[in-house]
Order: C-alpha cells, then sequence, then structure tokens
C-alpha cells in the first residue's frame, strides 16, 4: 500500500531496513541445501528468504511451484543436485545477506543498484528532506513517486485535479529492473498512476550506467510526461458499452492474479463509470488496497499507466 510521507523520513528507513545488509562471492561448492528454506554456505547456517527461493529455483531450473509442494528432504535433493551441475558453468555467486538470512543470489554479472545510492543521488540531484513524497517499502523493493504541486493540472467537466512527477522503483534482489517513470497523482480521491515514456528509463543490474545517467534521465522523463496529460481529458471522452468487460480484457491481457483482480472489482464499485478514465481509476485505486505487496501495487499502477498510453490524442 502507498505511504506518504517526507524524503529524509524515507531515506531513515531504507537506512535502519538495510543496517544488516552485506555481500558476500560465495563459491558454489561452498553451497549446501538442508531444504528451500534452510542451507549451510561457507561453515554457517542461513535462512533463504523468499526472494532467494525464487532465484534459486530459476537459476537452476527448478519450478519454484514444484519445490514448495516437496518435502524437505526431496527439496534439499533437487536443489544440492542442480548445484552441484552448476558448479560446471561457473565457480562463485554473488550472494546479498540480512544478517543470517539469504536473500538473493545471482551471478557475478550483477551489479548492485541499492536504494541507500539512488536515494543518495537523488539528494546531489537537489530533492529536499521536507519534500512529500509517496512510497512503497518492503524486503523486496522500493517504489518512490515525487509529485510536483507546482505543474498541477484540472481537466474533464469537474476539473479533476491531477498532479505530475516521477516515480523512482529498485529492487535489490531481482524483482525488477532500476527504473526512472513519469508518475500522475489524482488528488480527489489518492490515486496514483506510472506511465512509461519513451526515454530508456528502465535498466537491468548489469552496468552503473543507470546512476551514471540519473539526472538527464530525470529531466527527460519529466520533459515527456507532460505530453501525457492530454490523454486524462481524452479518457473521459473515450466511451465504453461495457466497461466491466474492458476491464476483463485487460485483466487477462496484463496477466492479472485473482487477488489482483478483486482489488480492481471492489475499486471499480467505488468510482462506476462508462468511460475509459474509470477503467483506468479501477487499477490504480487498487494499488491503495492493503492487502497487497509493494510489487502488486507497482504493478497495477503501471497498468493504469499502459492503458492511459492506449487512449489516443
Amino acid at each position: 500500500m502507498r505511504k506518504i510521507d517526507t524524503f529524509e523520513s524515507v531515506i531513515g528507513k531504507v537506512h535502519d531496513m538495510s543496517s544488516n545488509y552485506f555481500d558476500e562471492t560465495i563459491p558454489v561448492p561452498d553451497m549446501l541445501f538442508h531444504s528451500l528454506t534452510r542451507m549451510r554456505i561457507s561453515g554457517k547456517e542461513v535462512e533463504v528468504l523468499p526472494s532467494a527461493q525464487r532465484l534459486f529455483a530459476n537459476r537452476l531450473r527448478i519450478p519454484h511451484s514444484y519445490l514448495v509442494r516437496c518435502p524437505a528432504e526431496l527439496q534439499a535433493e533437487n536443489l544440492n543436485h542442480w548445484i552441484r551441475e552448476e558448479q560446471e558453468n561457473r565457480e562463485t555467486m554473488f550472494c546479498r545477506f540480512d544478517g543470517d538470512k539469504l536473500r538473493a543470489v545471482f551471478t557475478d554479472r550483477y551489479k548492485a543498484i541499492d536504494h541507500m545510492e539512488i536515494l543518495s543521488r537523488m539528494v546531489e540531484y537537489g530533492f529536499g528532506e521536507e519534500t512529500q513524497v509517496h512510497y512503497s517499502l518492503d524486503r523486496e523493493m522500493l517504489v518512490l513517486k515525487v509529485p510536483d504541486f507546482t505543474r498541477v493540472f484540472g481537466f474533464g467537466p469537474t476539473k479533476d485535479k491531477i498532479v505530475p512527477g516521477i516515480s523512482i522503483a529498485n529492487s535489490e534482489v531481482g524483482i525488477l529492473a532500476f527504473s526512472i517513470e513519469a508518475y500522475f497523482y489524482r488528488m480527489i480521491c489518492s490515486n496514483g498512476l506510472i506511465s512509461t515514456v519513451s526515454v530508456a528509463s528502465r535498466f537491468r543490474h548489469v552496468s552503473r550506467k543507470a546512476l551514471e545517467e540519473f539526472p538527464d534521465t530525470l529531466r527527460q522523463v519529466v520533459y515527456e510526461s507532460e505530453r501525457n496529460q492530454g490523454r486524462f481529458a481524452i479518457s473521459t471522452q473515450t466511451r465504453l458499452d461495457n466497461p466491466l468487460m474492458t476491464i476483463g480484457t485487460f485483466n487477462r491481457q496484463f496477466n492479472i492474479t485473482k487477488k489482483e483482480a478483486e482489488a480492481i472489482s471492489q475499486a471499480w464499485e467505488i468510482e462506476q463509470g462508462m468511460t475509459m478514465f474509470q477503467v483506468i481509476n479501477a487499477y490504480t485505486r487498487a494499488a491503495q488496497d492493503p492487502g497487497l505487496s509493494a510489487e502488486e501495487c507497482y504493478k497495477l499502477e503501471r497498468i493504469g499507466g499502459l492503458i492511459l498510453s492506449m487512449v489516443k490524442n
């Protein structure tokens, strides 16, 4: 669920969360599984967090859905067999820890871009400590949105107010690439929408290019977000014969889960209508559901932006 706080407060929260984080490059032969959730690394017993479980399953080409259904002994047998096979391909793996918990595992190509680095770069760029920010933060990802209230605009017959801004998202454990995108905040209901722009704003964690180009990318995202403003007014004029059927089509197109679909349905009931704007609003309002993870909220806000981009200027 999105929260609102000062930029300084979010920096403090991220700093506290990461106080026990550290990284090590581990020889593959030094890894031994007891189960999917427990293993020994270089003689030390560690807990394997869900993010690392998924990464191991992907790396070792074992379906995660299969592993979680197996008893611990069979999990260990599968994982230890394939980790031995992995030794033929690489000598070491880059591991990310939270104290005695393993939170992620990558190949040596991975280039860490941590939340604190991004926040520090924002400070250098001039973001003030008291700046209001909207954010979602958990152990797997950070989504930080900064509305710019000096650029507020209105549209539609009721002059609905929208505040444009930027969205910065990052995962330290492989959930998503580091991204800088446009953000639109609807003041009347506190909905947020993340809109993709044509600049290259998504960076995989295999280089430091993202931080090197940080200021230029920010400027381009702000510039291009202005081109999306007219689509909001057009979305209120785009009539739909059956909005629920349209939502169902989008749910299938964007692989919406049952949990996410229920949140969208509940959001639709709050503010129904016969235009594309109400459909977009159902997805962005659903992102406020307290039962959704940061990843799920980010997904719904981005889908709202993707639907907006389909509206013809």
